[in-house]
């Protein structure tokens, strides 16, 4: 025990720093990604301000680029009068409006750049209209107003005008540019830091936690090997009381037999006795008949007297009979305690449509619809799902509710490793302090006007229970009752071997 308690110590220190260090990395982890996330964010901000901003300018140079494609587009017509000349100009004057109007857009969020944009549109217009006038004197055949319009002066003075307000724009969003990207790299290179110094918080962690780890094994090993030297007989007894524990789960069920069978000895005797009594009760008063003919009153005293005698054989036939049935009970409950299980794929759909075909006639005749929902397939014991259904959806078709039609729901559902089987019923219901008493053995509750022992539900719960699952109940008087019954999948092999 000293050697145990030396190399615990070590351990429990290694163990009690390793969720400290395992806490800290792990705080440092959420400060950096919280700071990524946040650096990462700013630096997608920077980048679409630069690509917005590099969009406005390009909206700006569409300007001038389409009005001097109209003015050259002018200038080539007018000297050469040819139609392309002519579709290139409306293509760009067509092209400007558009193109100022994308421009503002564009610079909505820069209150500075909208106000001059409003006073380059009406020079844009202006020189538009200065255009379309030549080409119109043109197609006039006024070559020499064109001229003379063109030679003032007045187009190029204002595609001048233009051209300096418009390079003020691009000017003013060129050093906006060089100003977002210099934010842009600022972010890049602290998101660039943060995320070196926390990987290198993070590997100095992880290598003195690794440490720690490689520590504590080797202390954990060692109190290992202490430990099996302390405990070398363990297992050996462990596999004798596994051994004594099935020998006494034996010899109960070896006890329920025996106690059945000897029960069943006296009821034999008394059974006999009973039908001598009768045979002496039928000699002794033969007689009867002819003093009742007499009419005295000894005659009658005597009568009364045989009613009584019958009466009493009556009621010691009836207790014969109930104790009989219920040592067969026990004997049933014995034999299927010994029973092995032999798990196989089951398709419950088909297994309770047949148990529904059974009780068809049944049904019918006390007004209750069995609705079938689909239900999922599981590797279980057949003949121990068959007796589990079988007696639920007896118990549903004996407890209906007088008055009202009666319905029984049987459905199912997979959850995770396990299925979820549910029988509900609109019958009678049971009281919520009666919801456990109801799967002892020979307990019954609410009114007992059905004909039964009391042991299908006990029977019942104990096939779940070998089955590897667990049953419960959900019912109010009057509402219904719903039976749940929760399975593994997929049943092992070696479950359900001991009762």
């Amino acid at each position: 025990m000293s050697f145990l308690q030396t190399t615990a110590a070590p351990a429990r220190q290694s163990a009690g720093a390793q969720p400290i260090l395992l806490a800290l990395g792990f705080a440092v982890l959420i400060a950096i990604s919280a700071a990524s996330v946040w650096l990462a964010d700013r630096a997608n901000d920077d980048a679409e301000a630069v690509v917005h901003t590099l969009d406005v300018q390009n909206k700006l140079s569409l300007i001038l680029l389409n009005l001097r494609r109209a003015e050259s587009a002018q200038r080539g017509f007018g000297l050469t009068r040819q139609e392309p000349y002519r579709a290139e100009y409306r293509e760009a004057a067509g092209n400007t409006p558009k193109a100022v109007e994308d421009a503002r857009s564009a610079v909505s969020d820069n209150p500075i750049q909208v106000e001059r944009l409003n006073q380059i549109q009406p020079l844009v217009g202006e020189k538009l209209e200065e255009m379309e006038r030549v080409i119109q004197l043109f197609d006039e055949g006024r070559a020499q107003e064109a001229q003379d319009v063109v030679r003032a002066g007045a187009g190029r003075n204002l595609m001048e005008t233009i051209r300096r307000q418009t390079l003020v724009m691009l000017n003013s969003e060129r050093e906006l540019l060089d100003r977002r990207r210099a934010d842009s790299k600022r972010t890049n290179a602290y998101l660039m830091a943060a995320t070196l110094i926390g990987s290198a918080i993070i590997v100095i962690i992880g290598a003195i936690s690794l440490y720690l780890v490689q520590r504590s094994l080797r202390q954990r090993e060692e109190a290992r090997r202490a430990l099996e030297a302390a405990n070398e007989n363990l297992e050996a007894t462990i596999l004798e009381r596994t051994a004594d524990l099935r020998l006494a789960n034996d010899e109960i069920q070896r006890f329920a037999y025996i106690v059945s069978h000897d029960l069943r000895s006296p009821l034999v005797n008394i059974m006999g006795f009973t039908a001598e009594l009768e045979t002496i009760k039928k000699d002794t008063f033969e007689k009867l008949a002819t003093l009742q003919q007499s009419g005295s009153a000894g005659a009658q005293k005597d009568l009364e007297l045989s009613r009584e005698f019958d009466e009493s054989l009556d009621f010691v036939k009836s207790s014969i009979g109930k104790m009989d049935r219920l040592i067969n009970s026990i004997l049933k409950l014995s034999r299927e305690g010994n029973r092995s299980f032999h798990p196989e794929y089951v398709s419950m759909d088909g297994l309770v449509k047949s148990i529904a075909d059974n009780v068809a006639h049944q049904a019918t005749e006390k007004g209750v619809d069995i609705v079938l929902e689909a239900l999922p397939p599981l590797k279980t014991d057949r003949l121990a799902m068959e007796q589990i259904f079988s007696n639920l959806v007896d118990n549903a078709l004996k407890y209906t509710q007088p008055g009202r039609p009666g319905q029984i729901r049987i459905r199912g559902r997979n959850n995770q490793t396990q299925v979820v089987y549910e029988v509900e019923d609109n019958g009678r219901g049971i009281a919520p302090e009666d919801h456990d008493r109801i799967f002892d053995l020979f307990r019954r509750a609410g009114q007992q006007d059905q004909p039964g022992e009391g042991i299908g539900l006990a029977h019942v719960r104990a096939l779940v229970r070998r089955l590897g699952g667990y049953m419960t109940l959900k019912s109010q008087p009057g509402l219904g009752s719903t039976f749940i019954i929760t399975l593994p999948r997929h049943m092992q092999e070696t479950e359900g071997k001991a009762a």
